[in-house]
């Protein structure tokens, strides 16, 4: 495992090595599948990040707001990172997901991610009456922080990311 001495990098090592239904209730995911998914990033996608923060770490991060339904503020704070490194973290994973969504077909079996709205809590903020017309979603907003991000584009991260964890389910 790559993570290293960065702010957030204790919290990163004690939900690796915890109790793994701690792990499942945060990720939604066993840590088999968390650590193919991070070697499959580091092998496949490249980060703008700083080196200090680990691959491993930046999915967490991303998963606390994706996963948790956490603001990035609450997110930076958990994760002693300032709000503008959360959301370049959040980011940069999204992206990583997306060439996942471009390399590896899609399982037509895959949950898709309207059956899964229990577990990524960003879901459960969408609101087809709320639509915008630019087709952005607001992310992360509970405490004025939220980014604007395309409905498609998370709608194609979560799917690629729910279709990786059935595969590795399935196998």
């Amino acid at each position: 495992m790559a993570v290293t001495e960065s702010p957030g990098a204790s919290r990163a090592l004690y939900l690796l090595n915890g109790i793994p239904d701690r792990f499942n209730d945060f990720c939604h995911m066993d840590q088999m599948t968390f650590i193919q998914l991070a070697d499959w990033i580091v092998e496949h996608a490249h980060s703008n990040n700083s080196p200090e923060i680990s691959v491993e770490e930046s999915l967490f991060v991303f998963l606390d707001i994706v996963a948790q339904g956490n603001s990035f503020r609450t997110a930076a704070i958990d994760w002693e990172h300032d709000v503008k490194l959360t959301q370049s973290i959040f980011f940069s994973v999204l992206n990583a997901l997306h060439i996942l969504h471009e390399k590896e077909d899609i399982s037509p079996s895959c949950p898709s991610i309207t059956k899964s709205k229990s577990q990524w809590r960003v879901l459960k903020t969408w609101r087809p009456d709320r639509s915008r017309a630019d087709g952005k979603l607001r992310i992360g907003d509970a405490d004025g922080d939220g980014l604007l991000v395309s409905r498609e584009s998370l709608e194609q991260a979560l799917t690629a990311l729910n279709n990786f964890i059935y595969h590795c389910r399935e196998s």
